[in-house]
């Protein structure tokens, strides 16, 4: 089984505390959401945290709380975030940004289940689930002595690795489908269909934002569509127009030739990028011998993708030549 998905269904059935690891806007903030959700404190409060984003002098006083007169302008009590998730799940964002005295005090809450508010003496019992993510590389920053290795292995009891967007190609079909169902549910407009050249355009987008920059060129497309279909002409004007068309391989792989070829450059930008990509496929299917299951996995595509490029550019005739000049 997939160690990934062996993690998601651990933490969905247990209350150990989780870490989410994973480039910016891979989904963590969501998939943390899910497993709350998923889980035995579903109905209880969620509260997120962005570490990040919260001032390094007040940030203590936002997760442990404060007592009245605690420090200049604490006019009152106020409970922290910590506090708040009481029952339910605290989301610790961006946790590798944590300062070293912070880090200790969220060690030491981790130990105890109590906290004591800044400018208090007395401790709270908390029954609180943490569930903690960042985009950095813990185990380095552990190693270079920028984060305590005790709290990384309390944090680290249930692990999941949020590989990029561009990492799962295989799977890009059903992602963007199932986003763009949730885009349109969101803004009240039946689910519309993907104009094909739009879906090999975003399928061969880099994707540098991840899932969070696929939702939002999505929901600008159906909010900009005028038709029961979303197409090339809805996309935002800041969605790169250039659809990136060499494929990158995996860093264990070693790309091979596919050979020498011409494509005539026209004026026609669209309509030469398309003879481009043909003629690319073509020889690629030459190459792996019409076999469409290895060719995808040698280009890093996913199969479905494939072969609708092959219909898209009409190449299942050199499908079967490949594999008869195999044979």
């Amino acid at each position: 089984m997939d160690p990934t998905l062996t993690a998601l269904r651990i933490a969905r059935t247990s209350l150990s505390t989780v870490l989410i690891t994973g480039p910016t806007g891979s989904g963590k903030t969501r998939l943390a959401r899910e497993i709350h959700e998923g889980g035995m404190r579903a109905g209880k409060p969620f509260v997120c945290v962005n570490l990040a984003s919260l001032h390094e002098g007040t940030l203590e006083s936002e997760l442990f709380g404060h007592e009245k007169g605690a420090f200049t302008g604490a006019d009152q009590k106020r409970a922290g975030r910590l506090e708040q998730a009481q029952g339910g799940t605290v989301f610790l964002d961006e946790i590798g940004d944590l300062t070293p005295r912070l880090q200790a005090r969220l060690l030491e809450f981790l130990q105890s289940r109590t906290v004591v508010p800044v400018g208090g003496n007395r401790a709270i019992q908390l029954d609180v689930r943490v569930i903690a993510a960042t985009h950095r590389d813990l185990e380095a920053s552990v190693n270079g002595g920028g984060f305590r290795a005790d709290l990384f292995h309390r944090l680290r009891v249930i692990e999941i690795r949020l590989p990029g967007l561009r990492e799962r190609a295989a799977e890009f079909d059903r992602i963007l489908h199932s986003c763009l169902n949730e885009v349109c549910a969101q803004v009240g407009k039946r689910v519309l269909r993907v104009q094909e050249s739009l879906a090999l355009r975003l399928e061969s987008h880099d994707w540098p934002g991840n899932f969070r920059e696929l939702r939002h060129v999505l929901e600008y497309a159906v909010l900009a569509s005028q038709n029961g279909e979303i197409s090339d002409r809805d996309l935002p004007a800041w969605f790169g127009r250039r659809p990136e068309l060499a494929l990158k391989p995996s860093p264990s792989s070693t790309p091979a030739s596919l050979g020498v070829t011409q494509v005539e450059l026209t004026l026609d930008f669209e309509d030469t990028i398309a003879r481009f990509e043909r003629e690319y496929l073509r020889l690629a299917l030459h190459r792996y011998d019409g076999g469409i299951s290895r060719t995808a996995r040698k280009l890093g595509m996913n199969k479905t993708t494939l072969l609708r490029r092959i219909r898209t550019h009409g190449l299942s005739r050199e499908i079967r030549e490949a594999a008869a000049a195999s044979g």
